[in-house]
């Protein structure tokens, strides 16, 4: 009878560990950056979070949307003045945070994607088929940006001499804990 018992549990559970890892991703933390260049060097601002999300790839019945909400006033850029400077820029008191939503997450010949609305200063924008690389446990993606798609003046300091070039980079860094 134990036998019988053992038999029917194994063929029960195997439906549920059919999936492989490819399958999905266990999501522990998130990381944020804003990378920019000055007429003097470079800049990163960031902002890390912790977090317990699921990505399923290919499968549209059990991947919901992932929303972010990310305060801006949290984002570190080295030093208070950068950061006073971010804020500045993106209007911190009036749109005091950035919402991130990640969906439709897709593996098509090793080849990671998913959507993404960025919604910055009050306006969404929406991009679609993000390129996502997979390496050392981590998810990560890269949009280039212009402070021009927001409607917003890149930065000037010293009466012009050093400026914020308008093209600027987020990076979203989904680290795994499978």
């Amino acid at each position: 009878m134990r036998i019988f018992s053992y038999l029917i549990l194994i063929i029960l559970a195997t439906p549920f560990s059919k999936s492989s890892t490819s399958d999905y991703m266990v999501i522990c933390t998130n990381e944020f950056t804003v990378q920019g260049k000055t007429s003097l060097g470079s800049f990163v601002c960031s902002y890390e979070m912790p977090a317990s999300d699921t990505l399923f790839f290919n499968n549209k019945k059990r991947n919901a949307k992932i929303i972010h909400t990310l305060p801006v006033r949290n984002f570190g850029c080295g030093n208070f003045i950068l950061n006073g400077d971010f804020r500045k820029t993106l209007n911190a008191k009036e749109y005091p945070e950035i919402k991130i939503e990640l969906s439709n997450f897709r593996i098509t010949d090793n080849r990671y994607t998913c959507d993404l609305m960025l919604n910055l200063v009050g306006k969404p924008k929406q991009f679609r088929d993000l390129e996502l690389q997979f390496y050392n446990n981590s998810m990560c993606g890269e949009l280039v940006l212009n402070f021009s798609d927001f409607d917003l003046e890149p930065p000037k300091k010293l009466g012009g001499m050093v400026k914020v070039k308008e093209e600027i980079a987020l990076n979203i860094k989904m680290v795994s804990s499978n």
